[in-house]
């Protein structure tokens, strides 16, 4: 009978293990939105609607979209998504997968943030089809990555746009590239994407100037409010979904087919070694990296 029991008490020990295993990844994303959101309350509601936790209809088949937070100002609509990742963060802006070394030397890789806040903002815009395009700005937080290295496939400017004790250097994608024989040209930024970190969000967001006034915002608040989905089971349905994406992906890319556009998977070499791209390159530009 002790045995038994003792056999019983290990099975429990080792299930609450597994559980809390499995957790982990989901409590430490919550605690970086948590973050996220104690930066975002200093802004002043007055000129500020913070909108956090946000799942919205994605497509015609009952997909759906999940938003960690919202900014709705007079100086545009800010879409954040938040990671919590520590050590260095290694990525372009096309890519599937980045890569994060954590202080430990082990290497991860993630889905490409960029690439998730452009359906999250695809969303948005169907939700509101008749808002300027470029009041639309994607913003991807790391609230605790070391260093950022983040390219763009075409262009790119290396600055530290903005002072971030915890972040080496930001990377902001360019329109056009700086070179060595051009000292008098300025490279034209694209500030719909930005990458930075925890520090970085308030003034980012505070240096823009007005683009729309209090009524429209207060337009885009209320539709924003009205389609986000609350319940419970909607949210459940989402994960799964995502679930469901991320296995048929990981299908296509291993059956050699690009998950974008249905067309061949080549191998190549890149600066961090073999890479897998789109034949259809640069109509498609789906990257990952090669077993």
């Amino acid at each position: 009978m002790e045995i038994i029991a003792a056999v019983v008490v290990l099975f429990i020990i080792v299930f609450l293990a597994w559980r809390w295993q499995r957790g982990r990844a989901a409590r430490a994303g919550r605690e970086g939105e948590r973050r996220v959101a104690r930066q975002l309350a200093r802004l002043p509601r007055r000129f500020y609607t913070v909108i956090s936790d946000v799942l919205l209809p994605s497509g015609p088949t009952g997909a759906t979209t999940q938003i960690d937070h919202i900014v709705v100002s007079t100086r545009g609509v800010f879409v954040i998504e938040t990671k919590r990742l520590s050590g260095a963060i290694r990525g372009s802006e096309h890519a599937q997968n980045w890569t994060q070394t954590t202080p430990h030397g082990e290497e991860r890789t993630f889905y490409n943030p960029l690439l998730q806040n452009e359906g999250h903002i695809r969303a948005l815009r169907k939700l509101m089809p008749e808002l300027d395009p470029g009041l639309f700005v994607s913003m991807v937080v790391f609230t605790d990555a070391r260093k950022l290295d983040i390219s763009v496939d075409d262009f790119v400017e290396e600055r530290t746009l903005l002072p971030d004790k915890r972040v080496s250097r930001t990377l902001i994608p360019a329109l056009a590239r700086k070179h060595w024989w051009q000292w008098g040209s300025r490279p034209v930024l694209d500030d719909s994407k930005i990458i930075t970190g925890l520090f970085g969000l308030l003034p980012e967001i505070k240096r823009r100037k007005p683009l729309i006034d209090r009524d429209e915002v207060e337009m885009i608040v209320d539709d924003i409010v009205r389609c986000n989905d609350r319940s419970r089971r909607s949210r459940h349905e989402h994960t799964e979904y995502v679930k469901k994406v991320g296995r048929e992906v990981a299908r296509d890319i291993s059956r050699g087919i690009c998950p974008r556009c249905g067309g061949r998977l080549e191998k190549r070499k890149g600066a961090y070694g073999r890479f897998l791209g789109c034949e259809n390159y640069p109509t498609c530009r789906f990257t990952t990296k090669a077993d």
